[in-house]
């Protein structure tokens, strides 16, 4: 009981000090000390009353409990803590064993005393300001009526305009009104001309699905008769000379054919080149005639020597036409890493074809797109393609030609297939040494100019054979 009496001591003193702050605060920053006074006064009334309820309240323990600051379901340990707590913070100045609420309020007692009487002369001096007030009041009133006459001016003024500002509001919504009939109208006819439009575009893009429908099948059919035409033999073999290497094939001028173009040779039983392993191949050395060059064997095989009826073919000539290439990726034909990019379109060129396309590799135009590749391109030639930590232009110009070339149907070839299949040959290998060289260079090969021996065993390919017959007027073959 005597805790609780603390309790509501310390309740009922921090309530007299709140009281005396609030009058404090209320003659501070009010100018009518009478007003102040009877709300202190009403506070403190509301505060003994409180009080009083509070006494009589069952819930007394928690109301405590509250005003302390702590919870309803706190813990007596937990206050008891709480207050060793507070005792320590606050009452450092009393002795342990004195360190409790009682002594603290006496302290605040003590300090509320004082500042009740520097609250009596703060009413004193309220009491002096209000006097002081009364006298400037006085004076102000002619300049309250001044202030009143130019507020009830102004709130003239403000209607006036209102009045002004409702008529402006009514004109500009007839002004949208009309407007927006405008724009109904507008939208209707809008949409009148888009459904116009977007008949005719259903009607074309109809057409237009029905012409690429018609495009995609010629396409076809020309893809096919095209890749027809280069895998197709070119010509054939007429005529052998093992001993001195030499050829002669049944094409000649009047199939436009020049000298040093290559040729791969392949057995006369087959018919699909792009299954079948070449037997060797031939340069042209000299035209003959209308149908009748001479070739000089640049690599044959001694157990399937070139013999009569062999089929010859190249990719980059045709009969009477010229072929289209595009280049793209490392031109590297001889294995060295570097490119080879100007000894293939000169390959290339010097049997007959054309260069549409391909990526420079030197110059100002170096890792550029040169030329394009068209309708008329007959192949893409592929080589090694560039990687991403390549440079950035290298690599877009590389997808731009297979993009294009994807567009346009345009059939890939490998450059090495390319090189096989029309008959070329390195003269000048580079042999490699170390984890990247090839075991073939390094097997045993008879000497140059040294007679290779035979077995015995002579194959029937091996027979007597008769040069070419006269031409039917009875004159000779020139060579040109």
């Amino acid at each position: 009981m005597a805790r609780e009496n603390q309790g509501l001591q310390i309740t009922l003193i921090v309530f007299v000090m709140l009281t005396i702050v609030l009058g404090v605060m209320t003659y501070l920053f009010y100018r009518r000390y009478e007003e102040a006074a009877i709300k202190a006064k009403t506070n403190a009334n509301e505060a003994s009353r409180e009080a009083q309820l509070a006494s009589k309240n069952e819930d007394d323990a928690n109301e405590l409990k509250r005003l302390i600051g702590v919870a309803p379901t706190e813990k007596v340990d937990d206050i008891t803590t709480l207050s060793k707590e507070d005792m320590k913070k606050y009452g450092q100045s009393y002795p342990e064993e004195a360190r409790y609420y009682r002594l603290l309020l006496e302290k605040m007692q003590k300090t509320i005393e004082e500042k009740n009487a520097e609250l009596s002369d703060a009413k004193n001096d309220i009491r002096r300001r209000d006097d002081l007030y009364a006298v400037r009041e006085k004076n102000t009133d002619p300049k309250i009526k001044q202030f009143q006459d130019a507020s009830v001016k102004a709130s003239q003024d403000l209607t006036d305009e209102r009045s002004k500002f409702k008529g402006e509001v009514e004109r500009k919504n007839e002004e949208g009104t009309r407007l927006h009939e405008n724009l109904q109208n507008s939208r209707k006819d809008a949409a009148e001309q888009i459904a116009k439009v977007e008949a005719k575009l259903q009607k074309t893009d109809s057409l237009a699905s029905k012409r690429g429908t018609i495009i995609d099948d010629l396409t076809i059919k020309i893809e096919s008769f095209e890749k027809g035409k280069i895998d197709a033999p070119d010509g054939e073999v007429l005529w052998t000379n093992q001993r001195e290497g030499t050829v002669w094939i049944n094409l000649g001028r009047a199939d436009t054919l020049k000298r040093q173009v290559t040729f791969s040779v392949y057995p006369s039983d087959n018919t699909n080149l792009t299954v079948s392993d070449k037997k060797g191949s031939i340069e042209i050395t000299h035209i003959l005639g209308e149908h009748l060059a001479e070739a000089r064997v640049l690599d044959d095989q001694i157990g399937d020597p070139i013999v009569p009826g062999d089929k010859i073919h190249t990719v980059l000539w045709s009969a009477g036409k010229k072929r289209h290439f595009a280049l793209a990726g490392l031109i590297d034909i001889d294995g060295d890493g570097r490119s080879d990019l100007d000894m293939v379109i000169n390959i290339i060129r010097l049997n007959g074809g054309e260069i549409d396309c391909y990526i420079s590799d030197k110059g100002e135009n170096k890792n550029e797109m040169v030329g394009k590749i068209t309708v008329n391109t007959n192949a893409l030639i592929q080589g090694e393609a560039p990687t991403e930590k390549g440079d950035p232009a290298q690599l877009a110009a590389f997808t731009k030609i297979q993009t294009d070339a994807d567009i346009l149907r345009t059939p890939k070839m490998q450059l090495g297939d390319l090189l096989q299949r029309m008959g070329w040959k390195n003269l000048s290998p580079v042999v490699r040494y170390g984890r990247g060289a090839n075991p073939n260079d390094f097997r045993a090969k008879p000497d140059d100019g040294v007679p290779r021996k035979s077995t015995g065993n002579v194959s029937d390919l091996y027979q007597k054979r008769n040069p070419p017959k006269r031409a039917p007027s009875g004159g000779m073959y020139h060579r040109f």
